[in-house]
Parts: structure tokens; sequence; C-alpha cells
């Protein structure tokens, strides 16, 4: 890193106005710094090319919390840190991680089925990643071949702890995180207007373009309508709000309910909308941070520990409860490993001194 490219970091990291990936990139430079660099006595000392003040005038600014554990955790996980203490986590020694997890569990993988229109179930591949459903067969991605069922109208589900990706009919593509479903149906001998899926929890979506037949995700609150993009829509039922994040393109978004007062609006790409009981907001985002499920990452910038420990109940299927709802409200930031087990993720957040768990079988503790 260059000196000026350095300074420029500092400074957007101060005032706030750093990415998520910057948070991260600057996180782990000045990790590295401090393990090479570090002195009990003075302090930081410099980073090689003279830009000893920086250092120093990050060090007053940050409080650093140098923990037992080795360095390529953090580096192989990925950085994390809570915005709410301005607290970065140092790992600079080779003791074991913590031991006092009993039990561990083993993170989700791929796991779907296929119910036809006629009712017939078919229990996907956990070796495949994806299949492919065309109007006569299904294959999966790789090629492999499942059957010669008609495909018209169907529902592909993941359960907790599952995912999964999509071909549609007409090419478009769906990656499913975990306890999702999407029901397609498709245009009967070209006399529907519209490409239709019917979605409940959340999915990554990259559509293919065809003009005359605009592609729509419903929701139980909530209704998108694009030609052909990429963007990603969260409609948990747990959840106040249902979002929808565009990558690429344009979409349009609007309530079911009528009495919403934003009938709709659309969105332009790094745009977020969100739907609740007040309406639909918009927000600037940085898209690909938000797809980083699908890619095989946790990532969050000041999101409430309640909405994390639900992604990790999701995906490693596992209950989560609490001593003290209040902890539930503290604001974490970073991005973490999918492909962990559970303890590895939990470490990571109980480094910072501001929560700690207790895995018993399948139920996570959370506890200040």
């Amino acid at each position: 890193m260059e000196r000026k490219e350095a300074e420029k970091l500092y400074d957007n990291y101060l005032e706030g106005t750093c990415t998520r990936r910057e948070k991260i990139l600057f996180e782990k430079w000045y990790n590295q710094f401090i393990r090479e660099n570090d002195d009990d006595d003075d302090g930081p000392r410099n980073l090689g090319y003279q830009n000893r003040e920086i250092a120093k005038r990050l060090s007053t600014a940050l409080i650093v919390r140098r923990m037992n554990w080795p360095l390529n955790i953090l580096l192989t996980a990925a950085a994390i840190a809570i915005i709410g203490t301005a607290a970065t986590l140092l790992f600079k020694k080779a003791d074991p991680a913590p031991i006092q997890f009993a039990t561990d569990i083993n993170p989700g993988g791929n796991k779907a089925t296929l119910t036809l229109q006629n009712g017939k179930t078919i229990q996907l591949s956990d070796a495949k990643s994806g299949i492919i459903i065309d109007a006569s067969k299904l294959t999966y991605n790789d090629g492999t071949f499942i059957n010669n069922e008609q495909a018209q109208s169907f529902t592909v589900s993941t359960p907790r702890g599952g995912t999964y990706q999509v071909q549609l009919p007409d090419g478009s593509k769906a990656w499913l995180n975990a306890s999702s479903s999407i029901t397609y149906n498709a245009a009967l001998k070209g006399q529907e207007k519209y490409r239709s899926v019917k979605l409940s929890g959340e999915a990554y979506f990259e559509v293919a373009k065809d003009k005359n037949h605009p592609f729509v995700v419903t929701t139980d609150k909530q209704r998108v309508e694009v030609l052909g993009t990429h963007f990603n829509v969260s409609a948990y039922n747990d959840d106040l709000a249902v979002s929808t994040t565009l990558l690429e393109g344009s979409v349009k978004v609007a309530p079911l309910t009528t009495s919403a007062v934003r009938k709709e609006i659309i969105l332009k790409p790094n745009q977020q909308s969100e739907f609740d009981a007040n309406g639909i907001t918009v927000h600037a985002v940085y898209a690909d941070d938000v797809i980083d499920w699908k890619n095989g990452s946790f990532s969050f910038a000041s999101e409430s520990l309640e909405s994390i420990m639900k992604k990790i109940s999701r995906w490693y299927d596992v209950e989560v409860v609490y001593t003290d709802k209040q902890v539930g409200d503290k604001p974490f930031s970073g991005a973490i490993s999918k492909y962990e087990k559970v303890s590895q993720v939990l470490c990571l957040l109980e480094a910072t001194g501001e929560v700690k768990f207790k895995i018993n079988g399948r139920r996570i503790t959370v506890m200040k």
C-alpha cells in the first residue's frame, strides 16, 4: 500500500466514508503492520515507507485489542470489527482458539427439493450445486441427467442449512439462500404477459433479457418487475422488512398493499429498497457485499447482532436464545467465511469482548 493511498484510506476510515471492502482492507493492513512492528513500550514504529504519523494518529483513534489467536484465523476468515466500540482485532500469538465450546456444528451445504406441478417431489443431490429445468427434461448444472419430467410449473425449496442454484426454463438463474423457496409459473404457449416467480426467503437473480415478457418476483408484501438484470431479494417472514438490492440494470419495486404511501420506486445499481410497515425507503449500498452469502461469506456493516444471529441460525440450522435481549442490539461489521464451523464464527465475534456464546447441541446461547 503506497503512502498516499494509506493516508486517503485512513481519512476515509475515520470519516466513515469507506466501503465495507475498504474497511476490511484497512483493518487487515493495520493488523499486519502491528504484527510486524509491535513495540509494547513505544507503540507502532513505522510502516517501512515513512508514514509513522498515520500509524500514530490511528493508534490514538482506535482501541486495539490483542488476542491470543493466530493471525491466519483473521486473514482466512476475513477481518471483523465492532463499529460501535471502534475496536480492531489483532491476533498475534500461535495459541489455539478458545475451547469453551464443548460441541461444534458444521456449516450448511447444497440441499434442496423440487416439487413438480403434479405433486411429485424430487430430493436433489447434495453432491450437486444446481439444477437446470427445461420444458422437456431435468438435469443438474454439470450436465448430469435426472429425468424427462415435464416442468412447466414447479417449486424449488431449500431447508435451513441449505442452498441451491436453479436455471429456469426461460434461461434466468436464481440462487436460493437457506430456508427459501421459489415457485415458477411458466408462460402458457406464449400467451402470458409475465414470467412469474413467487419467492419466500432470499434469492439472487440473474434474469435473461426478454423485453416482451417482463420477469416478476412476488413476495407476500411486494412485487419486483424487471426485463433483464441482476438483483437480490430478501423476504424472510421473521424479518421486519423486505429488502431488494440492485447490482445492474434497473428494477421496479411496488408494495402489494394499496394503502402504502409510496406506490412504487425504480432502483439504480448499488441501491437497496426496504419495505416495512412504514412504506418503502431507498438507500445506497455496496451491492456486491449484499450477495456475499451467494459467494460463501457472511457480510455485514453496522448490523445488529440479532440480525447476524438470524443468518447464523438459518445457515447452521440452530436455535438462538438470549440471556439478555439488549445484547442483540449491538452493531457489528465484518466478513466471515460461511464454510467454517460455527465455533469459528462465534469465536471471532466473541473476541471483541462485547458478547459471549455457549453451544449446547443445536442451541446457541448469546450472553453479555
